[in-house]
C-alpha cells in the first residue's frame, strides 16, 4: 500500500492522463564529458534523453514539472505544478532546451510502475505515441562506457519503451509493480 505522500504523487501523475501536453522542455545533462570541455549529451549508445527535469506545457497554460525524489538511498520520479524553467541552475554539462523529440498532444493512457516503495516508471501515450520515464542515470566509466543505474537521480526519457527491457542495469531490472 502507498504512503500518504506516495499516493499523492501517483495521482498527480495519473491527472496527466485526458490532458494535452503542448510542448516539452528540460534540463539535460551530459552522458559523457560533463566535467571536460566538450560535454556529450547524446550518442549511439545513448537511447534516452538524459534529464535533470523535465517540463511538459499543457494547453492549460500550465507547466508541469517532472524530476526525481530521494527515497534513502534510491531515487524515485516525482511531479508537481510550477511556475516553469527559468529558475533552473544550469551548469556546465547541463543545457536547457525545449525537447521536439518528445509526444504531444492527447495523453490517453498512464501507468505507474513502483519498485518496492520508489515510483521507478511512468509511461504515457501521447497521442499514437509512447513515452516511457525512469528514474535513473547513465554513469561514465574509466574506459568511458556507460554504466546503466536504476533508481538514481535522473530522469531518463524514452520514446522506444522496449529498448528499456534490453539494456543491462545496475541493479538489474526486477519485476514492477503496476498501478493504472
Amino acid at each position: 500500500m502507498a504512503s500518504g505522500r506516495m499516493r499523492t504523487q501517483i495521482d498527480e501523475f495519473l491527472a496527466l492522463k485526458d490532458q494535452v501536453i503542448q510542448s516539452w522542455s528540460g534540463v539535460e545533462m551530459a552522458v559523457r564529458g560533463g566535467d571536460g570541455p566538450t560535454p556529450e549529451f547524446a550518442d549511439q549508445d545513448v537511447p534516452c534523453l538524459h534529464l535533470w527535469a523535465l517540463y511538459a506545457r499543457t494547453d492549460t497554460g500550465d507547466t508541469v514539472t517532472i524530476a526525481t525524489y530521494q527515497h534513502d538511498d534510491l531515487f524515485g520520479l516525482r511531479i508537481e505544478l510550477s511556475a516553469g524553467s527559468d529558475g533552473d541552475h544550469v551548469s556546465h554539462g547541463y543545457r536547457r532546451r525545449a525537447l521536439p523529440e518528445l509526444p504531444t498532444g492527447l495523453v490517453r493512457r498512464m501507468s505507474i510502475d513502483l519498485d518496492g516503495d520508489v515510483l521507478a516508471e511512468v509511461r504515457l501515450q501521447v497521442e499514437p505515441r509512447d513515452l516511457l520515464l525512469v528514474a535513473g542515470e547513465a554513469e561514465e566509466n574509466f574506459d568511458g562506457r556507460l554504466v546503466w543505474r536504476r533508481l538514481d537521480e535522473s530522469v531518463l526519457a524514452f520514446t522506444d519503451p522496449n529498448t528499456v527491457e534490453q539494456m543491462k542495469w545496475v541493479p538489474a531490472r526486477r519485476q514492477l509493480q503496476r498501478i493504472t
